[in-house]
């Protein structure tokens, strides 16, 4: 790629809220610096280098990599970084001109806002109103996947990014899914053929009894000696039932598509 100046990189799951023109005034490598010590390789800028390239493809295999991939090993090789300067996007031209260039700069927090930050105090730990890139990376919460529009706050600003997406890709177009028709239209035959089979159940196990609207004087049923249900029971049915939910909705969440709507998967898993 060294027909390119700089390159930027940015993680599928960040999203650019606000210009991020000011980071091709990077020098040679510039990124985010996450826990104080480590560099973040979701948002980062680059000087495309066939020296670089060449004298890392020499280390990969020596030096360590904590995560096993790309991250790991930048940090490796990047050794110095937590001590690289924070980049300035105003630094005024004629100083640029005098001073030495650096080798690394770290980004600030505004081009690589985690929402696992954001978890830990439910605000932006910085001026919301100057976010960049917003970076998704608490985990498994995507914000592709629907069910997570009810976990984290920030997952809307995905969502409303992607209702005015013009329709150019599957999940785009107003966020509407192209499957969504017949994923709805397969959930009203499921639902159809479960009532059906569910009217049938209870007519075969009600044939062959007599329905009744009162009781018996003559019941045999002993007032003075009635049957006991042991109490361990109790628990029991909450353990199953409350397990029973659990399975329901990790059946549900695996059932429905991920990128839908956070009203249509909730109205899909109502429905399963």
């Amino acid at each position: 790629m060294t027909n390119y100046k700089k390159v930027v990189y940015l993680d599928a799951d960040t999203i650019v809220v606000k210009s991020i023109e000011d980071l091709f005034k990077c020098e040679k490598f510039c990124a985010n610096l996450k826990h104080s010590e480590r560099l973040n390789s979701g948002v980062m800028v680059v000087e495309p280098s066939e020296a670089v390239f060449n004298d890392m493809m020499s280390k990969v295999n020596t030096l360590p990599s904590y995560t096993g991939g790309d991250q790991g090993f930048l940090n490796s090789y990047y050794s110095d970084f937590p001590n690289a300067h924070v980049f300035d996007p105003n630094i005024p031209q004629e100083v640029l001109k005098v001073r030495p260039v650096p080798e690394m700069e770290r980004l600030s927090t505004l081009y690589n806002a985690d929402v696992g930050l954001y978890m830990l105090a439910n605000k932006w730990m910085v001026d919301e109103s100057e976010l960049r890139v917003i970076h998704y990376k608490l985990g498994p919460l995507k914000p592709w996947d629907w069910w997570t529009f009810w976990l984290l706050k920030p997952v809307d600003v995905w969502q409303n990014v992607g209702e005015r997406l013009e329709e150019t890709l599957p999940g785009t177009g107003g966020g509407k899914n192209p499957n969504d028709e017949l994923l709805t239209g397969g959930f009203l035959f499921r639902t159809s053929l479960c009532n059906h089979i569910r009217h049938l159940y209870f007519i075969i196990r009600s044939s062959g009894t007599v329905a009744y609207s009162g009781v018996s004087s003559s019941s045999n049923i002993n007032v003075n000696n009635p049957t006991k249900v042991p109490v361990y029971l109790g628990g029991i049915s909450v353990f199953v039932c409350f397990m029973a939910a659990v399975v329901s909705l990790g059946i549900s969440i695996t059932i429905v598509p991920q990128q839908v709507m956070p009203w249509t998967g909730l109205f899909l898993m109502e429905g399963e």
